[in-house]
């Protein structure tokens, strides 16, 4: 669902999502719009790839799941900062013209680090478990 969801809002804000950083004269901002679209691709296309590994058994996947969630959110506050400092002024009315970003970029990260933290609690009960069992033997 994360990969669908992301990418409909992908495909409907294209313009917001593929910027090319070469066209921008100012160096830190085509920095921030490279660690952008970074942060865009592993929310949107890592972190569900990390869950179906996981689901696949190979559980040391989710141990990359807070960085995919979280290059995203950073990278937006570093924009928005980056912003407010060079104009004195924070572009956050898209969240309210666009509710939709509500949930990409706050909702969602915070969805995959609570996810991370449930199957790697889960996970280690499940270890702690295998190791008792073997040690009973």
């Amino acid at each position: 669902m994360i990969f669908i969801i992301f990418w409909l809002v992908i495909a409907t804000f294209p313009n917001f999502f593929f910027i090319n950083p070469q066209n921008q004269v100012d160096p830190l901002r085509r920095a921030e719009l490279v660690l952008s679209t970074i942060g865009w691709i592993l929310i949107s296309t890592a972190a569900p790839i990390c869950l179906l590994i996981y689901s696949r058994g190979r559980h040391y996947a989710i141990k990359f799941l807070p960085l995919t969630a979280l290059v995203w959110p950073i990278s937006l506050v570093i924009a928005q900062v980056t912003s407010y400092i060079q104009t004195g002024y924070f572009y956050l009315e898209y969240l309210t013209q666009f509710p939709i970003f509500v949930f990409t970029d706050i909702a969602l990260p915070i969805l995959i680090v609570i996810i991370w933290v449930d199957l790697r609690e889960h996970h280690s009960k499940q270890m702690e478990s295998a190791v008792d069992a073997v040690g009973q033997i």
